[in-house]
């Protein structure tokens, strides 16, 4: 049931703040964002790089194409690429280094040569696929960029590795249809490395054939985290290659219609991204597929989760773990990132955590989990990851010094949403509040924010969405003194609605993307502790509700989510505090231009001690 009302325009005016200062680097070279989109062929790409161009109008900006990864690829001798294949062990994707088993994938009608040329961007056979350019389509694949390793408090031996690694490049990571999941220089676009999965290597050898079926991009959901790996810190990256069922990719059509199955084609690998300017730009630390023993399917973000165990810090990759033919359920595994691949995936001897027989009024035997995030406190100590499922369930699974204790539960079910249809596959995100993690994740057309605390009691709030212009006014009802401790759900309230992409805009703000099955896109953005809109300055100076849920053009890419600085308290003195102002801006794209859909404030004060507490404010 939809919660739709109507709202009078002067209500629920949206206005915006001055001129934005657009978030730069301290370079001020890195891109402001970038824009994924499709080739001349369904089956290739384009990766720009675009940054905002000042303008007079505080509600538009130009939009400057800074670099375009395609073009520069086509610029380039494939010679002098730096491609490389995984496995067992990491090895230069050229003929001459790779093993019989490789060689065998590729020559499969005696063309293996050929086809290895072609991967690596030779255009001249004319027998090969055809391509307007040598980047295949990453479209269905997130970007992410790795920047220089940040401030970490409290943990030991991250300061030297900081300073050491203060000036490497910021990277771009991306994964495209070829079956290669590129890095690129943020601020040139140059390509710094490619690494193709041993577990796609078949797969992006038949692609390079015409006719073929066209994959999905492999690591749809890349991460990278710094870790002490035995005592040495590394930044890492971190990624899953779904089933072709979950990727979303287009095939022949034919599919084992038995899920299970489909869970074998999943797979996994960690790089070691610390060095991308050294002459072996990454390194490997594992790469694993899924088999009987254990069954990955690949589907989210894969996390890393530390611990201490015996007074050592242990690291692991949290996995999502298929429901067994034996009738085990679902579950989540902790690959180790501290021991080689060789001594845990082949037994699959590895800590797991399976679900309950039931949670929340319902069985599990059919239950499968989605994805899953990791929540780690002030000391980078995981507390916990939470996983959703595809019948709407929110899941908490116990992690670091709980986890070995018997008396804790396995998973526990914090929430069950009303309607599990077509239950969406992004990850929940917590976010940190002064009463503890409040979990936000979306479910078919309900979004849902759950407090993860003992004392949370009662259903969460229910938002109401009242219709006003082209967009509505998200609104509570009257708030208890205990609102925030019962959580908050909103039903979308556009018919078959669906979350598309969810992130946090802010430490205190949520941005989130919806489309509809006839193509519309809408942008939100609300406070994540409530639900609701967010608070600006009505036309009479008053505080009032903003407008969101505003329509967008999906096929100019998703709008940027921008956070500046636009006043800055004075220095800081003993016994006295100061209040930095930010503004949280969301920009439609549109072509070469750019244009403000919705803007919230957001303070920041900082006392004598240095902390910092953030603050919801209209002005």
């Amino acid at each position: 049931m939809r919660h739709i009302k109507r709202a009078s325009l002067p209500a629920a005016f949206m206005v915006c703040f001055g001129i934005l200062a657009t978030a730069q680097a301290a370079s001020g070279q890195l891109p402001l964002g970038y824009r994924v989109t499709s080739g001349t062929y369904p089956w290739t790409g384009r990766l720009h790089a675009f940054g905002f161009r000042t303008a007079a109008f505080h509600n538009q900006r130009a939009v400057l194409d800074l670099w375009e990864a395609g073009a520069l690829l086509d610029r380039r001798d494939p010679g002098t690429r730096r491609l490389y294949l995984g496995g067992a062990s990491l090895s230069a994707l050229q003929w001459p280094s790779l093993d019989d088993d490789a060689r065998e994938k590729l020559d499969m009608d005696g063309r293996g040569k050929a086809r290895l040329a072609w991967l690596r961007g030779a255009q001249s056979d004319p027998t090969m696929r055809p391509r307007d350019t040598r980047m295949a389509g990453g479209s269905g694949a997130r970007v992410r960029v790795v920047a220089p390793p940040a401030w970490l408090p409290m943990q030991p031996g991250h300061t030297g590795f900081r300073n050491r690694h203060a000036t490497r490049p910021t990277m771009v990571w991306l994964g495209t249809r070829d079956g290669i999941v590129h890095g690129f220089d943020a601020v040139t676009g140059h390509e710094f490395a490619g690494y193709l999965p041993r577990a796609l290597l078949a797969k992006a050898a038949a692609f390079s054939a015409p006719g073929t079926p066209v994959p999905a991009p492999p690591c749809p959901w890349p991460d990278s985290v710094d870790a002490d790996i035995n005592g040495q810190w590394r930044t890492l990256l971190l990624c899953g290659i779904p089933s072709p069922a979950k990727s979303g990719g287009k095939d022949d059509g034919k599919r084992d219609d038995n899920p299970r199955n489909e869970d074998k084609h999943a797979a996994l690998f960690v790089l070691d991204v610390s060095e991308p300017d050294a002459i072996s730009p990454i390194g490997l630390i594992w790469e694993v597929a899924a088999s009987d023993a254990l069954p990955l399917t690949g589907s989210g973000p894969l996390r890393a989760a530390m611990w201490i165990e015996h007074g050592v810090r242990r690291w692991a990759a949290v996995a999502v773990l298929a429901p067994a033919d034996s009738g085990t359920p679902a579950g989540l595994a902790l690959l180790p990132l501290d021991r080689p691949a060789s001594a845990w995936a082949p037994s699959g001897n590895v800590r797991r955590m399976w679900l309950p027989d039931t949670g929340c009024g319902a069985g599990t035997a059919s239950a499968r989990l989605l994805a899953a995030t990791v929540h780690s406190d002030g000391s980078g100590e995981a507390r916990a990851a939470y996983a959703s499922d595809n019948t709407g369930r929110l899941w908490r699974f116990a992690l670091g010094a709980s986890q070995s204790d018997p008396s804790t539960p396995r998973a526990t079910c914090l929430y069950r949403q009303r309607s599990a249809t077509g239950a969406g596959d992004e990850p929940p995100i917590v976010v940190v509040t002064a009463s503890g993690p409040l979990v936000v994740y979306g479910s078919g057309g309900e979004l849902s924010a759950i407090p993860d605390q003992q004392s949370a009691s009662g259903a969460p709030r229910q938002i109401d969405a009242l219709l006003a212009g082209e967009g509505v006014v998200l609104r509570g009802p009257a708030r208890r003194a205990s609102a925030d401790e019962s959580g908050w759900t909103l039903g979308l309230p556009h018919p078959d609605e669906q979350v598309a992409e969810l992130q946090m805009a802010s430490p205190v703000h949520l941005a989130f993307t919806t489309r509809t099955p006839d193509g519309r896109a809408r942008s939100y953005l609300i406070d994540a502790t409530t639900g609701e809109s967010v608070i600006v300055a009505a036309q009479d100076g008053s505080p009032s509700h903003a407008i969101t849920g505003l329509p967008f053009d999906h096929g100019q890419g998703m709008p940027v989510v921008t956070l500046s600085r636009v006043s800055q308290g004075p220095d800081t003195s003993p016994g006295v505090g100061r209040l930095d102002i930010y503004e949280v801006s969301v920009w439609r794209l549109d072509g070469d231009s750019s244009h403000l859909l919705q803007q919230a404030r957001m303070t920041r004060r900082r006392g004598r001690l240095g902390w910092r507490e953030l603050i919801r404010t209209p002005l």
